[in-house]
């Protein structure tokens, strides 16, 4: 961190001025000088983002990161289609079924942290806050340093006037003084607490920015979720309509031949096929959807197409699923950046409690100094032209309203003290909540998982063998035994996409539940990406041939 540092040196000499008064003024003239040490001391004072605190340190600005290709070479000089192709399970989908005037672009979840965290409006918003109360807190560091002035200034009267004796006459005059000096007038009672609450402030913007920036930072894991969950639907579908068409051509086959137990078979899977047709379209809907608020937190290109490049959809883990609730609720007590904003705006409100029970017995202090060249005279002529300096020094107490006031004020800043005390007590129970409910929702995710694979499991079973015991009934067999059956074949077909899909939407709320319970434990979502590890699982979340990409 730069600093800097300020020395002012200023040599005088003692001159008399055309009375023979002895007078102490500079070598250079008063206003030159008053200039000059106004420009050195905001040289000194005028960075706030370069100086340092004793809490923390300032957030320095950050300018928008433009959006790259994850795990991509850079190639400035091809932009075809084939370099910007997504990875992983969505390799296979080709350009946007949104028209071909959109972009794909990939996307993973380290590369959604790291451009959140740098572009994101709203955390932008929250550190720049933070530098204000850096300024702020610098502002009451110097409230006892006095204002320097300086300037000419003329005066002139023509009529009538009264002397102090009670006689009216009637003077015409004028006179002009260029000069400056350095003036001070401080409650000292702010002078004295200001800082220490300023301070505190400075405390609570900073846990309000890492606040945020959690915040947001956790939103945008959740959404980039909702992305993946979209995509890996799409995948599920994609099943789902081959396995629809390979029975749909089958029923076909069998109402040539007549071998239908019904007329309506081949109807009912040409509905079942146009109804998951139909389906893809809203899915894509959805992608697209999922892709737009995305895209609204990096700041990133709102009608181009995220598409997630994970080679697959596994649950993840960031935080032991057995570990005590007890153990996580006293760590988020300690870790969350809204609890540090809450305590450190108690010894705020303390010190304003503090400071309106003293201000009766501190006084204002006023101290004036100022010189310079005077002169003047009557009329038009001049009489008379040197050197002048005048100085204030005073100390006032001051009762407002009879002191009457002063009670009044302190009694606010008791109550506020208590409010800002009962707030601490409502956040620590929200923290506590948020830590149980994220935990426990973690522990309940698990368990499902398993009978979710199991589910997955039975139906991979079942769609082939009542395929081919369909195919074979209808083809191979014998006399009345020849009969298409679709029912089953629906039933089975209907099972594995439910099946799936369940599956897939208990791995995606699982990895947002380990979010969640990351985020209220008071960690940034950023940093738990060295920390994720994959959870064993018997059975792929996507089909197997999506599942290999």
């Amino acid at each position: 961190m730069t600093k800097y540092q300020c020395k002012i040196e200023v040599r005088g000499s003692r001159i008399e001025d055309r009375g023979g008064a002895p007078l102490s003024i500079v070598d250079f003239p008063s206003s030159i000088l008053g200039l000059l040490l106004a420009g050195l001391i905001s040289a000194c004072l005028a960075d706030p983002a370069t100086t340092s605190a004793q809490t923390s340190t300032p957030i320095q600005d950050k300018s928008p990161v433009p959006f790259s290709i994850p795990n991509t070479p850079s190639n400035p000089k091809s932009e075809s289609t084939k370099e910007n192709a997504p990875a992983g399970f969505t390799a296979g989908l080709g350009t946007s079924p949104s028209g071909s005037d959109v972009r794909v672009l990939p996307i993973d979840l380290p590369t959604t942290l790291r451009l959140v965290d740098a572009n994101n409006p709203t955390i932008a918003l929250a550190r720049e806050r933070l530098n204000e109360a850096y300024a702020i807190l610098r502002r009451a560091q110097v409230l006892l340093l006095p204002n320097l002035q300086t300037g000419p200034a003329y005066v002139r009267h023509d009529g009538l006037l009264q002397t102090s004796s009670g006689l009216i006459i009637s003077p015409s005059k004028w006179n002009f003084f260029e000069g400056g000096g350095a003036s001070l007038s401080v409650e000292t009672s702010e002078a004295l607490f200001a800082p220490r609450i300023s301070r505190r402030l400075l405390d609570a913007e900073t846990g309000a920015a890492l606040g945020v920036t959690n915040n947001v930072q956790l939103n945008a894991a959740s959404r980039y979720l909702d992305l993946l969950a979209a995509y890996g639907a799409l995948a599920i579908n994609a099943e789902t309509l081959a396995n629809v068409q390979q029975a749909t051509g089958m029923a076909e086959q069998a109402e040539k031949a007549k071998l239908g137990k019904t007329a309506a078979d081949a109807n009912r899977l040409r509905t079942e096929l146009e109804l998951r047709r139909q389906e893809r379209i809203d899915l894509e809907g959805k992608a697209a959807v999922a892709s737009a608020q995305l895209a609204q937190l990096l700041l990133a290109d709102a009608t181009a197409d995220l598409r997630p490049t994970d080679p697959a959809i596994v649950p993840i883990s960031l935080v032991a699923a057995d570990t005590s609730l007890d153990d996580l609720v006293a760590t988020g007590l300690m870790n969350r950046p809204e609890l540090a904003e809450s305590r450190a705006l108690v010894s705020a409100a303390l010190a304003r409690w503090q400071q309106a029970r003293t201000a009766p017995l501190l006084p204002r202090l006023e101290v004036d100094y100022l010189a310079g060249e005077f002169g003047g005279g009557l009329h038009d002529e001049t009489q008379r032209f040197g050197g002048r300096g005048d100085g204030l020094a005073q100390a006032v107490w001051t009762l407002h309203n009879l002191g009457a006031g002063d009670i009044a004020l302190a009694r606010v800043r008791r109550s506020q003290y208590n409010q800002s005390n009962l707030h601490v007590r409502e956040v620590e129970a929200q923290v506590a909540a948020e830590i149980a409910t994220a935990a426990k929702s973690v522990r309940t995710r698990q368990r499902t998982l398993r009978r979710a694979q199991e589910a997955v499991r039975q139906a991979e079973k079942a769609w082939p063998i009542v395929y081919k015991t369909t195919f074979n009934a209808t083809f191979r067999g014998v006399g009345a035994a020849q009969r298409f059956e679709a029912l089953e074949l629906l039933w089975a077909e209907r099972d594995l996409d439910q099946a799936r899909r369940q599956y897939l939407t208990e791995v995606i709320e699982y990895n947002r539940a380990q979010f969640q319970l990351y985020w209220a434990l008071g960690q940034p979502p950023i940093e738990s990406l060295g920390q994720a590890t994959s959870l064993p699982v018997k059975t792929h979340v996507l089909p197997p041939e999506k599942a290999k990409n």
